[in-house]
């Protein structure tokens, strides 16, 4: 193996821990908590109770609760990869030109990242087609979903609610990067093995939720905009003052299901952050097994 190859290989082993850790943490969390996903989903898009959602749910049965499971599983677990693998590059890009580090290195690496992750905006657009109830009958699956819409409305149709998935994501990384860790530094001192992944499910998932509710209604707008197939493609301002007239001009209105997105919020990214650490840990230690 020449030089080159082994420097490659050597950037790739060690780097690509982030990567990984974050795809598993992701998958595990979509097991456990899809079908609350999916009720909360309802809620944001018809303006429904917790207990109509539910009962619109049974009602269609198991086979349509996990309808478009295999989307999720995909985009969100290559959507939570590159966020904690191109977050930690980006920042060692940043590091690496200059001696000393700034203050500025991780927003703009958490940035970035966010802005990376929105390349899976086609698959978040699949996903919210098949979660809505209108298209049941419509679509089949997401293969057809991605046929219909390109056959229709061409290749711009994958890429309906872009500007919001990026503002969303832009936000989100860089509040949650800057604040995982100082969080749990909060908690008292970890004095037993098994306190080390509590603290970390209970530092990201109150990061998580409170995150989540904060960009609660950019996820409202994106998803109403989302569901929808063909027709116009207003400008953020233009929906959002579409969708505050249609909810008798209440902000409130906007915060429907929020309760049970703060519950999920808190238990995902719980899940996440604590099985991202475990998995981190994991693959970290193999490599230094194995150098």
């Amino acid at each position: 193996m020449t030089s080159r190859e082994t420097l490659i290989s050597y950037k790739l082993k060690h780097r690509s821990p982030e990567y990984v850790a974050g795809f598993l943490s992701s998958a595990t969390n979509i097991i456990l908590t899809y079908p609350l996903n999916k009720l909360i989903f309802r809620q944001q898009i018809y303006r429904l109770k917790t207990n109509d959602a539910y009962q619109q749910l049974k009602f269609e049965g198991l086979t349509i609760l996990y309808r478009g499971i295999p989307l999720p599983l995909l985009q969100k677990t290559l959507s939570l990869s590159i966020m904690f693998g191109t977050n930690s590059h980006y920042l060692h890009i940043f590091q690496s030109f200059s001696k000393e580090d700034h203050w500025y290195h991780q927003p703009f690496a958490s940035a970035l990242a966010g802005v990376t992750e929105a390349i899976f905006t086609p698959l978040e657009r699949t996903q919210v087609l098949l979660q809505t109830q209108k298209y049941n009958h419509l679509i089949r699956n997401g293969y057809h979903a991605f046929v219909l819409m390109y056959k229709h409305y061409g290749i711009i149709e994958y890429y309906r609610g872009l500007t919001l998935i990026l503002i969303r994501n832009s936000i989100s990384n860089v509040i949650f990067f800057a604040c995982r860790q100082p969080i749990k530094d909060m908690l008292p001192t970890a004095s037993r093995d098994i306190q080390h992944p509590l603290y970390d499910f209970i530092s990201g998932g109150l990061l998580g939720a409170l995150l989540s509710t904060f960009i609660y209604p950019l996820n409202v707008l994106k998803n109403v905009q989302q569901s929808e197939l063909g027709g116009r493609y207003d400008r953020p301002l233009k929906i959002f003052q579409s969708v505050y007239k249609q909810r008798g001009n209440s902000i409130k209105e906007f915060y429907i299901g929020a309760k049970w997105n703060f519950v999920r919020s808190l238990i995902s990214w719980g899940i996440i952050n604590s099985t991202y650490e475990y998995y981190l840990t994991i693959l970290r230690k193999s490599i230094l097994d194995n150098d």
